[in-house]
């Protein structure tokens, strides 16, 4: 069975200041962290669009969020190895891509109980504000607001974290180093005052770019998470790809192969997609925190198609008995009808 859902692990990250008062722990995902102010959270499901431009050396993540949740006051903080462009997704885009990416089904009639298997699928595993902080740009999108920032120091990112409502751990102050030694920027968004929404359900899908050399997916901040991490990827590029650090830990391919524009309905999707892209679906389940250790990497390698194969059983049967059983039987005793008409006939001609 395809694993369509990243479980998000709780970890004491990062927390808000809100009236005064400390809240509950925070959600904390490997691409960035989610805050909330005195509510209860869960990330049911995270999905991520990833598209590399070799000629302009640009990255799109397109995230999508399910959670439930009553809260009205959270954020998310997303690191980025350049200084980022923020937009809103489209929903349609993910549905789009799990259609094109669908197992294949094939359906096995079987004459006999016992020979089906047990039908699982067949295929391969699983403006500067001071203070060493820089604001570079600040919109609303949406229900959200979002700030995109510059740092050289990460206290003094935390510093400007809670002039604005936000209060980091100090062992997210230690996380979010190595991305401030890199010269990373960041993408804080939250609730924005008086949007009157809640967090629950699907959010609207966030469409994040940024100039890089290679295929990264931030994820060192899952490091610090309690629980296995997964994470769903549709990586879009000219080639297939392949993660870069070791593989076996819960790293699986479950599609592989070249779209076009034309086999989507959506036009903005096909200009997303430009051209024939090949298009990578990876999955990877449970990954243990301390086993994160860097950013998730990918490179080009030979572009195998691979689709996964969902095997569908049927049983052919006749008055609730397997029919090979049936036939059989009705074999044995047409059999024994012809050999007792036969012995009958001899007898009757002696």
């Amino acid at each position: 069975m395809r694993v369509l859902v990243r479980v998000f692990a709780v970890v004491c990250l990062l927390a808000v200041w809100s009236g005064g008062g400390l809240v509950r722990p925070s959600w904390a995902c490997g691409c960035g962290a989610m805050i909330t102010a005195g509510s209860d959270l869960r990330v049911d499901r995270e999905t991520s669009i990833v598209r590399y431009d070799d000629r302009t050396r640009t990255e799109d993540i397109v995230m999508r969020l399910a959670v439930r949740s009553d809260a009205r006051d959270a954020a998310w903080l997303f690191p980025t190895p350049s200084r980022a462009r923020v937009r809103l997704g489209d929903q349609t885009w993910f549905r789009q891509l799990e259609r094109l990416t669908a197992p294949k089904v094939v359906k096995r009639r079987h004459w006999w109980d016992g020979d089906g298997g047990d039908g699982a699928s067949a295929g391969a595993p699983p403006g500067a504000s001071g203070g060493g902080v820089s604001v570079l740009e600040e919109r609303r999108l949406g229900p959200f607001q979002v700030a995109t920032l510059a740092a050289d120091d990460s206290g003094a990112l935390a510093g400007w974290l809670e002039r604005n409502g936000y209060r980091l751990s100090d062992r997210l102050d230690e996380a979010l180093r190595p991305y401030v030694r890199m010269g990373w920027t960041y993408v804080a968004v939250k609730l924005a005052p008086g949007a009157g929404a809640e967090l629950n359900g699907e959010l609207d899908p966030l469409h994040v770019s940024f100039r890089s050399d290679e295929i990264v997916y931030p994820m060192r901040l899952s490091r610090l998470a309690d629980n296995d991490q997964s994470v769903h990827l549709y990586v879009l590029g000219a080639h297939r790809v392949e993660h870069r650090g070791p593989e076996g830990r819960g790293f699986g391919v479950t599609f592989a192969g070249w779209v076009e524009p034309r086999q989507v309905a959506s036009a903005r999707l096909r200009e997303f997609l430009g051209g024939r892209m090949f298009l990578t679906e990876v999955v990877n389940q449970g990954l243990e925190p301390q086993d994160v250790d860097d950013d998730f990497r990918y490179r080009y390698t030979a572009d195998r198609p691979h689709r996964e194969v969902v095997y569908v059983d049927e049983y052919v049967e006749v008055l609730g008995v397997p029919a090979g059983r049936a036939l059989v039987a009705a074999g044995v005793l047409a059999a024994a009808a012809v050999a007792v008409t036969a012995v009958r006939r001899r007898g009757a001609g002696r």
